[in-house]
């Protein structure tokens, strides 16, 4: 097949062009190496990798969503497992870049937090503003996903608090408590197959929307898994990029690396979180709008945190050092985990186009605040 028709099938026709021209731009403010060009060479790089982790993000649903079909998955426990975790292998490939490459674990921690405020306010905000009708959530989700979220965010918040490094006892926590959240999964997932058992499902009609225009064809259950893990990789390469072009526009700009981590890279990592959201809310799958960001964060935390100290642990290299100097980045993520809490649960657990208004106001007046503080 011919790469050019190859590359615009995976951008899209809407955004291939867009593309082509950042990449273009990227081009030529790498050949002439001064100060004021450099901002736009590392501007137009992190455009160009946020895109593709996007693209990428998309390209993944058909193959979700054959999983799902093949296994008659409910749809908030593959939005939380098989969405969140394909979605979130940006957040941690970062992860293991700031741990491994960059030696700055707080870097990823910063990282992970950004998304995580950006996956609770402006996700939600996004999907409800695209959603045909104001956004009705089980309670199911609102008391198992977002409870569960709001613990983990407090022992995140501690383990930061307590310590300088982490090492295994704080890496084993983590998994632990995902484990937990697996259990309550399996537990709704094996209520679903019995009631399914009794009841005959309603089968969905196809859906026409324009985002299914570029879609791969998913003939086996085998193709789907290759696929997911073929665009996760392609989100791991993207997502290095986002990192190195963030940090160094960050030097150039004077701001920290983790104001440029809790801000540029956490949102260019949550790229296939929103459009896997956006796409469940215009079909009408609330639930899989809202469990996803949950699941995804809970996944963020426990697993993009823990794994690469623990891979650096293994191999020997002791516990990892962390150093947060912004802790009111975490204690603002807290405080928004309450804030979409009331949101998610007042008016009978319906999420409006006001509450989605004030969600992502609030959230750009945290990153002006933050951008300050770098």
């Amino acid at each position: 097949m011919n790469p050019v028709i190859v590359v615009e099938k995976f951008f899209g026709p809407k955004v291939y062009k867009p593309t082509l021209v950042l990449a273009g731009v990227a081009l030529v403010t790498w050949l002439i190496p001064w100060g004021f060009f450099q901002f736009f060479f590392f501007a137009s790089l992190i455009c160009l990798a946020s895109i593709a982790i996007w693209r990428a993000g998309d390209h993944f649903t058909p193959a979700a969503e054959f999983i799902e079909d093949h296994h008659n998955i409910p749809q908030s426990v593959k939005a939380a497992i098989i969405d969140a975790i394909a979605s979130s292998f940006p957040e941690f490939a970062v992860a293991v870049i700031a741990v491994i490459t960059l030696g700055r674990f707080e870097v990823g921690v910063a990282t992970i937090a950004g998304s995580a405020l950006y996956n609770v306010l402006v996700i939600p905000a996004a999907a409800g503003l695209v959603a045909t009708t104001p956004m009705l959530v089980s309670k199911e989700v609102v008391w198992r996903d977002n409870l569960f979220y709001f613990v983990v965010v407090i022992v995140l918040l501690l383990a930061v608090w307590a310590t300088d490094a982490w090492g295994l006892g704080i890496g084993l926590m983590f998994l632990i408590i995902y484990g937990a959240y697996m259990y309550l999964l399996q537990k709704h997932y094996k209520s679903h197959q019995a009631q399914s058992s009794n009841d005959k499902a309603v089968e969905e009609t196809p859906d026409d929307e324009e985002e299914q225009e570029t879609a791969w064809e998913i003939s086996s259950e085998k193709g789907a898994w290759v696929w997911i893990l073929g665009m996760m990789l392609l989100m791991g390469f993207a997502s290095h990029v986002l990192v190195e072009a963030s940090i160094s526009l960050g030097d150039l700009l004077g701001i920290d690396a983790v104001v440029m981590a809790f801000i540029v890279i956490a949102a260019g990592t949550s790229a296939p979180d929103t459009a896997l959201s956006v796409i469940s809310a215009r079909k009408g799958n609330y639930d899989a709008a809202i469990s996803n960001v949950f699941g995804s964060n809970i996944f963020d935390i426990c697993i993009c945190l823990s794994v690469p100290i623990l891979m650096v642990f293994i191999a020997g290299g002791g516990a990892t050092a962390i150093n947060m100097p912004h802790m009111e980045l975490l204690f603002i993520l807290l405080a928004s985990t309450i804030l979409a809490f009331y949101f998610f649960y007042s008016d009978n657990y319906t999420l409006n186009k006001k509450k989605c208004k004030i969600m992502a106001g609030l959230y750009i007046a945290i990153v002006l605040y933050a951008m300050m503080l770098g």
